[in-house]
């Protein structure tokens, strides 16, 4: 039986994953997961001919150094990491051709938390509700469902060698990273006039408690105490409004149901930016309506599937 190609991981970062397009499970209680920033999943997996929601690696604030064992073709997107190839630069947003023997070497970003790496043919994995994505609070997913480790090896699928295209994505497809950034929000039936006046106004501050599951932010506004609210459905990007007055903005990894006031909802197309936000950041919050919501996301959409079907066109004539 003839082994697939495979990587051995040398250092594994602060926190690298195994992530996809996410699982499709809430109504089981499974949170969505997969990948923080998805422009970036797409992005990366279209520059090696991926079908989109292919799994590759999530690298968070501090990179791996991966030393691969087979000939492959991989593209980093997301925030700006500096990254090596042996000794030599690693450009982003673009498919680069990795031999056999070479290590590549991903360290710190000055702005953003988060990058996807792609590898032509699609990382293995355990799936676990029709995703490979890692759920490190259930241990499922991904590897042994956990961040990698020095020593771990990933292996991917064979796909016929082509030629990668010379192009690179634009900046006005990157997802905004910080310092300072604008959410757009929409309210929800538990917003009232003060509390959009408190959240909708001021700037806030990324505190330390930043993960896959949520962003906790630094000030405190009035919080409304409501003994009997039940729990209810909490989407990615939901506001929640704790008692102690620090809101927290959920991300893939949270939890399905919640309990806390939940005045406001990102709106879907700045979830992707929402993934990017590090502490220390500076966030505002800006509501928005339905409609403005709805155009914004077809706007990037468009945008997005012609560079997927550029690239794809590419392929089929390499």
């Amino acid at each position: 039986m003839v082994e697939p190609p495979s990587l051995t991981v040398e250092r594994p970062g602060l926190l690298t994953t195994v992530q996809d397009a996410g699982r499709r499970a809430r109504a089981l209680g499974v949170p969505e997961g997969g990948a923080a920033d998805p422009v970036a999943r797409r992005l990366a997996n279209a520059l090696v001919e991926n079908a989109a929601g292919a799994a590759g690696l999530e690298v968070t604030l501090g990179g791996p150094a991966l030393r691969f064992h087979a000939d492959a073709l991989v593209s980093l997107c997301g925030a700006p990491f500096e990254a090596r190839l042996d000794d030599g630069p690693f450009p982003l947003w673009r498919a680069v051709v990795v031999r056999a023997g070479q290590t590549l070497s991903i360290f710190g970003t000055p702005r953003g938390a988060r990058a996807f790496l792609a590898v032509r043919g699609g990382l293995h994995g355990q799936e676990v509700f029709g995703s490979r994505s890692t759920d490190l609070r259930s241990r499922f997913g991904g590897l042994e469902g956990r961040a990698l480790k020095a020593g771990d090896r990933l292996s991917w699928s064979v796909l016929p060698p082509v030629t990668p295209p010379h192009a690179f994505v634009g900046p006005d497809l990157h997802t905004p990273t910080g310092p300072d950034l604008t959410l757009r929000v929409l309210a929800t039936p538990e917003a009232t006039p003060d509390l959009l006046a408190a959240l909708c106004g001021p700037t806030f501050t990324v505190s330390g408690q930043a993960d896959r599951m949520g962003v906790r932010l630094g000030e405190v506004v009035p919080a409304p105490h409501d003994p009997t609210r039940v729990s209810l459905p909490n989407p990615p990007g939901a506001v929640q409004l704790p008692p102690d007055g620090r809101p927290i903005l959920l991300l893939s990894d949270a939890g399905t149901h919640g309990g806390y006031t939940t005045p406001l909802v990102v709106a879907r197309v700045d979830l992707p930016t929402l993934g990017q936000l590090r502490p220390g950041d500076r966030v505002r919050l800006r509501a928005v309506t339905l409609e403005a919501a709805h155009a914004a996301l077809r706007r990037r959409e468009r945008a997005l599937r012609g560079v997927e079907a550029a690239l794809s066109w590419w392929y089929k004539g390499a």
